[in-house]
């Protein structure tokens, strides 16, 4: 499928669903609002969602961004996931589950980990190292009900 379709497909998707409000990490103690916007001053109020990405359920790339060092450091711990533990996104008043598949370090650059998906994922990132920064954290989990 290409860019444009799949991008279409999840637009189509988004108008049934809820976007995110809240995630939940248990494993790092993360409870924490979902804010619309990923600039710096959205992440100053939570963990900031890609207008456009995905709805939490659905199919395609649902991508979070949070700071790691300032702002309540909501994503400090972030780099302790491994393969297999889970998160929790709240679409409105439903919760949706996704188990992490990947975990990477990329050059911030790198700016594909935001593109749609054709399956449904949650793409979780942060700066890297802390207080640091040169580089980005990304964490992606597949949804898993």
């Amino acid at each position: 499928a290409s860019f444009a379709s799949a991008a279409a497909s999840v637009e189509i998707e988004q108008q049934q669903s809820a976007g995110p409000t809240r995630i939940i990490i248990p494993k790092i103690k993360v409870d924490a609002p979902i804010v619309s916007g990923v600039t710096w001053e959205d992440l100053k109020k939570g963990v900031g969602h890609l207008p456009g990405s995905a709805h939490p359920g659905q199919r395609g790339n649902l991508y979070l961004a949070a700071h790691n060092d300032i702002y309540g450091e909501i994503f400090r711990y972030l780099g302790e996931l491994e393969v297999g533990d889970e998160y929790f996104v709240y679409g409105g008043e439903q919760k949706f589950r996704y188990v992490v598949k990947e975990k990477r370090i990329i050059e911030p650059t790198e700016v594909e980990v935001m593109l749609p998906t054709t399956e449904p994922v949650a793409t979780l990132q942060t700066c890297y190292p802390y207080l640091v920064n040169t580089h980005r954290l990304v964490v992606i989990g597949e949804l898993a009900d």
